[in-house]
């Protein structure tokens, strides 16, 4: 653990209040308060920083993304800034000719605003790559095209209508058009997954420790990312703290070792599970009460028996974790609280219920009655900004609806969800505050709905370390975890404006993180 030391002269946000200075020793917080009263609790040779006016914050935690997928996406094809079906093709064409063998890859494909609406479909990606498979998934995650040999080797045209059903678009002739959703993503999943290099991982920490991150939570872990974590975790390289949430549906298979603390104590740990109650906003796969307004034939799907979900819950609270359950439509929140009830009562907010994306009136009284901690993702707020369409004006005033959840005394998290949406806090933390992106673009744009900075911290700080089961992090209160970062910025509104350009120091256990450089930190990811 790190040496005593000080840092005064600026100011320091410790997640709950504001104070003059702070003192750390042996890898916790031992004094906070003015310059004064923190000098007499330090040790003689204590280190004195002096912050020349700049802010000090508790490290900040992600609570919801994907190492794994992530690591894997940084050096992907990237379709994120995918503008038309001819640059698609374009990237496509490139990408292949400089890696002529292995199946294609690509991720982040925003249908609804890089390509207003329109899927690719198979014949438009054989005209590319015909001679191995090519998978393009949604931005959500949730949805994907495939060309002829991917669809092939999965055998999708061989499955029964009853396993298409919901799961594989068709032509007017009830032929497989190549996009799939949910289930049918499992399908097509082996033939993507390419071998973890466990450097990529250790690559892809430190790229978030460069936004200020300190611990993150990685979710729907397969056993493979968990092996290559525990392995880092064992030789010490694990640059920031990270928690595991097993596939839920897989729990039957975990052993105890696979559970057991390994490597630096606090730096790793196995923490829950999660599993799906529905799909995504952008799909139309979320699960809604009432049709889609501008596709209303459908409502979304059901992901995942609430029979399988709720074995599963129960051979998960067995092993001692905490369960977290993906619901983005209405009635998919409500499902996952009928679920999670039970564990509220035992684990309190370390049962968590994800993304919580539509939450109106009838939702919020059965919220108001479990109360599971709600890991929200604030970037989503800008990022789906043609959710009006999907949802109709009257329905979208429920979308993220981050003051109204916070107002009733929920305790709100913050997430990015990263690769399907940017890995920068920073940019969550203005979504939450601002509603409107810079091109006036969001969601949801009611202002009654926006959080203060101290609120919007609170949602990468205190909030989280309560949903993770550790409240000593994502604060700077004595005892906490000496978690912190340094930011080039002389208070909380303008550190969120400034965005992760701000962020000077990272530091974890009380020793300063190497991160990457800004250049990289703003390329791709």
């Amino acid at each position: 653990m790190g040496e005593a030391r000080l840092w005064t002269g600026g100011r320091v946000f410790t997640g709950g209040r504001y104070a003059d200075a702070v003192l750390v020793d042996q890898g916790t917080v031992v004094a906070v308060g003015s310059e004064a009263e923190v000098r007499r609790s330090a040790p003689t040779g204590t280190e004195v920083v002096r912050l020349g006016g700049r802010l000090v914050l508790p490290g900040l935690i992600d609570a919801h993304l994907h190492v794994e997928d992530l690591a894997r996406f940084r050096e992907g094809l990237d379709l994120t800034e995918v503008r038309g079906l001819d640059d698609l093709i374009r990237r496509l064409r490139e990408w292949s000719a400089a890696h002529p063998t292995g199946p294609v890859v690509g991720v982040g494909l925003d249908v609804d605003r890089g390509l207003h609406g329109r899927w690719p479909l198979r014949e438009d990606l054989d005209r590319v790559v015909n001679d191995r498979p090519v998978v393009l998934y949604h931005a959500s995650g949730h949805a994907a095209v495939a060309n002829d040999r991917a669809l092939a080797a999965a055998g999708v045209e061989s499955r029964s209508a009853t396993e298409l059903r919901g799961r594989v678009g068709t032509t007017a002739g009830g032929r497989a058009n190549g996009i799939l959703y949910e289930e049918a993503l499992r399908w097509v999943a082996p033939l993507t997954e390419t071998p973890l290099d466990p450097e990529a991982m250790v690559r892809t920490l430190g790229f978030l420790a460069s936004f200020g991150l300190t611990t993150v939570a990685s979710m729907n872990v397969s056993p493979e990312e968990l092996a290559g974590l525990r392995s880092l975790a064992a030789e010490g390289r694990l640059p920031i703290r990270v928690r595991c949430y097993l596939r839920l549906l897989s729990i039957g298979d975990v052993r105890g070792p696979d559970l057991a603390p390994v490597g630096r104590p606090g730096r790793f740990a196995v923490v829950g599970t999660k599993g799906f109650t529905d799909g995504a906003f952008g799909p139309r796969t979320a699960w809604l009460s009432e049709p889609y307004a501008d596709a209303p034939e459908g409502s979304g799907l059901a992901v995942e028996p609430d029979e399988a979900l709720s074995r599963a819950l129960a051979t998960a609270s067995d092993l001692g974790l905490a369960p977290a359950l993906h619901a983005i439509g209405d009635r998919a929140v409500e499902r996952a609280a009928h679920l999670l009830a039970p564990y509220v009562r035992r684990v309190g907010a370390c049962a968590r219920i994800e993304h919580v994306g539509l939450t109106p009136p009838s939702v919020l009284s059965v919220l108001n009655t479990v109360r599971p901690a709600l890991v929200v993702q604030p970037g989503f707020v800008w990022s789906d900004s043609w959710l009006s369409d999907r949802l109709g004006a009257d329905r979208v005033r429920w979308a993220y609806a981050f003051r109204t959840l916070t107002d009733l005394g929920h305790l709100l998290v913050g997430s990015s969800d990263t690769p399907y949406d940017p890995p920068d806090p920073w940019r969550g933390l203005r979504a939450a505050t601002e509603r409107r992106d810079e091109l006036g673009r969001s969601a949801n744009p009611d202002p009654r709905e926006a959080l203060t900075f101290e609120e919007a911290a609170c949602l990468y700080g205190s909030n989280a370390g309560k949903a993770l089961g550790e409240p000593s992090l994502g604060s700077l209160e004595v005892g906490s975890k000496a978690d912190l970062i340094v930011l080039d910025a002389r208070n909380l509104g303008e550190a969120i404006r400034l965005g992760a350009t701000a962020v000077r120091e990272t530091w974890v256990d009380g020793v300063r993180v190497s991160p990457v450089g800004e250049a990289e930190r703003g390329a791709r990811g």
